[in-house]
């Protein structure tokens, strides 16, 4: 007898209590493993919110973290587009979201993911708000990886460059330099960028700027 055959009757099983322990870091790994198995065979309204929320904690184990989000998102994948509504909810309002980024990646289309993906950026924002900041910065990264649509990237993020928040603006640039090299507009901006003058508030951004410039040689 299994932890949830313990603490719920079959006829009135709540899905949410699955969720609740894969989102809370007092649990073992066994009680989490039961809870994804649990999660297995049912329909993706009554699974994919709960396995979502696998996603909200990292355990002090890296390899059975990682081990436990892997399974999670097979399972959330095996719904294909029946899990595009959930994922596309947690993309527009989660704080992390490196991994239903991972997600959203093999279940849209490719115009699909890099449209969701620059929706969800957000460069009207205080600089204290760590949810918005963090998850800027996970669809900059994301954004980096992507091949072809490069004007639509390069227009967006470069809103981005002027942020306040020095993660994001290295975030930015570093999506900018790898669409530069299939981009003019891109390459031209970071050119452009090297011209500013240099002030203790920049220094560090306009030194990767100068160190992008030399490693390409395109000076």
């Amino acid at each position: 007898m299994g932890i949830f055959d313990r603490f719920f009757s079959s006829s009135s099983k709540s899905y949410d209590k699955y969720g609740d322990v894969l989102k809370k870091l007092m649990t073992t790994k066994e009680q989490r493993m039961e809870a994804i198995e649990a999660l297995q065979g049912l329909t993706a309204e009554q699974s994919v919110p709960q396995l979502l929320k696998r996603f909200e904690i990292s355990v002090d184990s890296g390899i059975q973290d990682t081990k436990e989000k892997e399974q999670c998102l097979k399972l959330i994948v095996n719904f294909g587009d029946k899990s595009k509504a959930f994922i596309a909810d947690v993309l527009a309002k989660q704080r992390k979201i490196s991994w239903p980024i991972k997600i959203a990646e093999k279940i849209f289309s490719h115009e699909e993911y890099v449209d969701i993906l620059l929706n969800n950026l957000d460069s009207n924002i205080e600089v204290f708000d760590e949810t918005s900041l963090e998850r800027n910065e996970e669809i900059l990264l994301a954004l980096k990886d992507v091949r072809g649509n490069s004007e639509a990237i390069v227009e967006k993020v470069t809103e981005f460059l002027t942020s306040r928040d020095d993660n994001i603006r290295m975030a930015a640039l570093e999506c900018l330099e790898e669409h530069a090299l299939q981009s003019v507009k891109a390459k031209e901006i970071i050119l452009e960028l090297s011209k500013a003058a240099m002030t203790d508030e920049n220094s560090r951004f306009l030194g990767v700027v100068h160190s992008i410039i030399q490693n390409h040689k395109w000076m």
